[in-house]
């Protein structure tokens, strides 16, 4: 189960409303923890608007939470699992502390964020951790962006069609989108001298 807490991702989804969901699309797993969320926001007219989040019979049937605001252009949200520790034999425990009878292998902050662009204005939310496309279109070159920075890594696309991995270097990769949800997602480890942050990042295009 924690494995699973650790490597699950949050994406947005919007039809008629706007939906967080948990897992890995286009399988969901649970709803994300609204107390782990740090920060949601919608960008309008170059402006940070606020977002509510929360839950009703409507959101849960469709198995994430709803986001309700007045104007958006952009949607994101930022949150926050906390500090695991992972241990030789592959548990991963809750919190930096462990008793000693446990041989720790490293400790991790599990932090993520979503977007989604709900126009033609493609800009920077300035995440920590951001997938940054250069258009919204059937075929996209997608940058990741650390701190605002590219940087390469590896980039992993969800669609109706399945499950396509690729390399993206400093300049992106180009992916072929499908008709309906595209979530893409990227992860990096910013390692630090005790406490290694594990950021995962997700990016939903419409088509």
């Amino acid at each position: 189960m924690l494995l699973h807490l650790v490597n699950h991702e949050a994406w947005i989804e919007v039809n008629s409303r706007a939906y967080l969901k948990w897992g890995h699309y286009p399988e969901i797993d649970g709803k994300l923890d609204p107390l782990s969320i740090v920060r949601a926001f919608a960008i309008a007219n170059g402006t940070v608007k606020p977002v509510a989040i929360g839950l009703d019979k409507e959101s849960s049937a469709k198995g994430g939470l709803f986001l309700e605001f007045d104007e958006a252009e952009a949607l994101a949200v930022e949150y926050d699992r906390g500090i695991y520790t992972l241990t030789e034999d592959n548990k991963w425990i809750f919190g930096r502390h462990v008793p000693s009878k446990y041989k720790v292998r490293e400790k991790r902050h599990i932090l993520g964020f979503a977007k989604i662009y709900l126009d033609k204005n493609i800009e920077p939310l300035g995440l920590e951790l951001e997938l940054m496309p250069d258009k919204i279109d059937d075929e996209v070159r997608v940058q990741i962006l650390f701190r605002g920075e590219p940087i390469a890594g590896k980039i992993k696309l969800r669609n109706a069609s399945g499950i396509i991995e690729t390399d993206a270097n400093e300049e992106g990769a180009i992916l072929k989108l499908n008709n309906g949800v595209n979530v893409i997602s990227t992860r990096y480890v910013d390692e630090g001298i005790d406490v290694h942050r594990s950021l995962v990042t997700t990016l939903t295009i419409l088509r």
